[in-house]
């Protein structure tokens, strides 16, 4: 399958390219070059708003995850919400009428607002929760997830949003764990490592029976040291405890959805020697 994933030169997207590219012919589309060159895996620069450009590599394509956008609420707040939301666009609608059948969205646990705006209401946190970002990079989220919905419906392309927590990759971030005190905004501590998030992305461009359908992205554990229902309880008092098993060290977010409709099964953690070990 020919696979373009868009923001390649990324964290999240050169890892993706480099797993990817095992099992597909990828196209990386960046604004800037790869660290690295890519290795099996070809590269265009150009931007999500470049309509031509991005028309031209979509050429071929029968997937895309796209990936590009701008990553935080980082001044002018209102070039986040527009470029995020416009280029999600560009991407739903050129890939539609490229015949694209598989478009994957970069979501993130952001639109929830936790940190914020809101707290959660309940734990484990899952699909259903409501989704009440005030600020411009979680409302584009919550956007972009209803723009894949709408061409789902109508243009027939299938659509997967995937709220993620924070990327880990070999080498990269996994010193920012254990976390011990509430030092970043989200609170809890939730992370992924972009080589199980790989494997969620094949199952997802391989998969034939999901129209459209969001799924949050996490380890099977938490970013803490100290037992989950511990910080929960120092942090998040008022919170309903949902938890069916509810272990030392259990995600505060329910992968449950992604793992039945998609077979994911994270087996990257910072406790085996900070992701280093498989």
């Amino acid at each position: 399958m020919r696979i373009l994933v868009t923001g390649s030169s990324g964290l999240i997207g050169s890892v993706l390219v480099e797993e990817l590219s095992r099992l597909h012919e990828v196209v990386g589309y960046d604004r800037s070059a790869p660290e690295e060159p890519f290795v099996g895996a070809a590269f265009y620069r150009g931007d999500m708003l470049d309509r031509d450009v991005l028309q031209r590599v979509l050429e071929g394509v029968e997937g895309v995850v796209h990936l590009a956008g701008i990553p935080y609420d980082i001044p002018p707040l209102h070039e986040v919400f527009s470029t995020n939301v416009q280029g999600t666009y560009n991407v739903l609608e050129l890939a539609a009428e490229a015949g694209v059948s598989h478009v994957l969205f970069a979501s993130s646990i952001m639109a929830y607002g936790f940190g914020q705006n809101a707290d959660p209401l309940y734990f484990p946190i899952d699909e259903a929760h409501p989704l009440r970002a005030n600020r411009p990079y979680g409302l584009s989220k919550i956007v972009g997830e209803q723009l894949c919905r709408s061409f789902s419906e109508r243009c027939g392309i299938r659509t997967y949003c995937f709220r993620l927590t924070t990327a880990v990759a070999p080498g990269k971030r996994y010193d920012l764990y254990p976390s011990a005190g509430r030092k970043m905004e989200v609170g809890i501590y939730q992370y992924f490592d972009v080589r199980d998030f790989a494997a969620l992305v094949d199952a997802a461009l391989c998969d034939e029976q999901i129209q459209h359908d969001s799924f949050l992205v996490s380890a099977s554990d938490s970013g803490h040291e100290r037992p989950t229902a511990e910080v929960i309880a120092e942090y998040y008092p008022h919170a309903e405890m949902r938890y069916v098993d509810l272990y030392a060290n259990a995600s505060f977010v329910d992968i449950g959805k992604a793992e039945r409709l998609l077979g994911f099964a994270p087996r990257h953690t910072w406790r085996s020697d900070r992701g280093l070990l498989t």
